[in-house]
């Protein structure tokens, strides 16, 4: 179980044809080809986010045919069925005019850092991995050999991970998937170049220092450039002693191309003129804003929609926020209802739709997962935002090995001691029931009571009839 992750995205995404058509003004050339502001783009498509499920592959809402493509995984040919959901990918190919099903010419993934996690830090969702600070959302994935499937999964001494995520303004890693390694392998990280010293041959990858004077080096070495370093060992100090390093360029896309571009806003100047993960962006009057109520700025979670321009500037049709996952449940499926959409959780009614993502972590390893595999008395954790109706609007749903616990995250109403309410569920405490603070140190009741109307609260415990009988109850992010 993951709801305790500290925040992130209920993926709600729309579909392509209303920006690719009408957003900029423009029609359809007869040939699949989008016109937009009087200028047929080069029919090529660029897209780079996470993948949200699979039946050929979809990527920013879009399903890309993959039958044909070329997939590689960390530089090695793969399949479709190497891949995983929640890893960011980078899709080149095509995409019909009806901007929501494409043809995959090439899927890429290349994953961030890879190697042994030092530095946990469980009540701030961090750890760290070769340097790199790893930042654990409500959004990331937790591969199924990782138990529990939650940051505490990774306490185990020398285990090694592969990380996938979108890197933010300060460098850190906001993580959209861990995968399980063997100790021994390979050790990878990519990164932006930070004092370089060309006679030493040495530079920095945030806070671990490379030294590349025996590696094969592919590219201009630059102080700002990101770069992906491996090698097979640290030397006493903690220096990565790298056998390659290469210089990545760009995101892959060449004038005209359209590109969806995924990832945290890493420079902010105004809406119009900004940085996601590097690439700018800019905007006009014609760009279209789904803000989901939140105001752009850095590490702001967007998925953005354009044309890349003569200049390498990304020029956005739409703008869309990513809402964080606040809220959450933990429990056995009372009933589903895949005609509706919808499933009913230890009491929580919630909604799917077309974007939810779905991963089966029990031993039924279901490929690909949709609502209708789901059946009564399933485990599954459930991720996503409280809509205003009441209930869960699921972002993430994960299958999971049976479990008898219930937990519940959401914000707290009805606060009353002995009892409040998380996603219209009653949780009853008791004198048993122990009390956490936003650093997971202990409260009284009366501390917890006094403060806990309108926060975000996780509640653990047992569930019995329509009331969770509450082991612990505690303040989230």
């Amino acid at each position: 179980m993951n709801i305790r992750a500290k925040s992130s995205l209920a993926r709600l995404s729309v579909g392509l044809a209303t920006t690719l058509l009408v957003a900029c003004g423009g029609g359809d050339s007869g040939n699949g080809t989008p016109v937009i502001g009087g200028i047929q783009g080069s029919g090529r498509m660029v897209s780079i986010g996470t993948i949200t499920g699979f039946g050929s592959i979809f990527v920013n809402g879009v399903e890309f045919a993959t039958s044909t493509a070329q997939i590689t995984l960390d530089g090695r040919a793969g399949t479709e069925a190497d891949l995983r959901i929640g890893q960011v990918v980078t899709v080149q190919g095509t995409v019909n005019a009806n901007g929501t099903a494409g043809t995959a010419t090439s899927v890429t993934f290349d994953n961030d850092v890879e190697g042994p996690v030092t530095q946990l830090d469980v009540a701030a969702g961090t750890f760290v991995v070769l340097g790199q600070t790893i930042r654990v959302t409500g959004s990331t994935h937790f591969d199924a050999s990782i138990v529990p499937s939650r940051i505490e999964g990774l306490a185990s001494a020398g285990i090694v991970v592969e990380v996938s995520g979108f890197v933010n303004a300060a460098g850190e890693i906001t993580a959209t998937r861990i995968e399980r390694k063997a100790a021994g392998g390979e050790l990878d990280v990519k990164g932006a170049v930070q004092a370089l010293d060309t006679a030493a041959r040495t530079f920095r990858i945030n806070a671990l220092t490379v030294d590349y004077a025996t590696a094969t080096v592919s590219g201009t070495l630059e102080n700002g450039r990101v770069v992906e370093a491996e090698g097979a060992q640290l030397d006493a100090a903690g220096v990565l002693i790298a056998t390659s390093v290469e210089v990545k360029s760009g995101i892959g896309a060449a004038a005209d191309d359209d590109v969806e571009l995924e990832g945290l806003i890493t420079r902010f100047v105004s809406n119009a003129d900004f940085d996601v993960s590097g690439q700018r962006v800019t905007t006009t009057t014609s760009t279209e804003f789904d803000l989901q109520g939140a105001t752009l700025g850095v590490d702001v979670r967007v998925e953005v929609e354009g044309r890349l321009d003569a200049n390498g500037v990304l020029v956005a049709r739409e703008v869309e926020v990513e809402p964080d996952n606040t809220a959450g449940v933990a429990g056995l499926v009372d009933s589903v209802t895949a005609a509706g959409n919808a499933l009913r959780v230890a009491g929580v009614d919630i909604a799917t739709t077309a974007a939810t993502q779905f991963e089966d972590k029990s031993a039924l390893a279901v490929r690909p997962m949709r609502l209708a595999d789901l059946r009564t008395g399933d485990y599954v954790e459930v991720r996503g935002t409280e809509p205003q109706g009441g209930g869960l609007a699921a972002a993430i749903i994960e299958r999971e090995e049976p479990d008898d616990g219930t937990e519940l995250r959401g914000i707290a109403g009805s606060v009353a001691d002995p009892s409040f309410v998380l996603l219209g569920v009653t949780v009853a405490v008791d004198a048993g029931t122990e009390f956490r603070d936003l650093a997971d140190q202990p409260i009284t009741r009366a501390e917890f009571f006094a403060q806990a109307a309108g926060r975000i609260v996780e509640a653990d415990g047992t569930l019995s009839g329509a009331t969770l009988a509450a082991e612990e109850a505690g303040f989230e992010d």
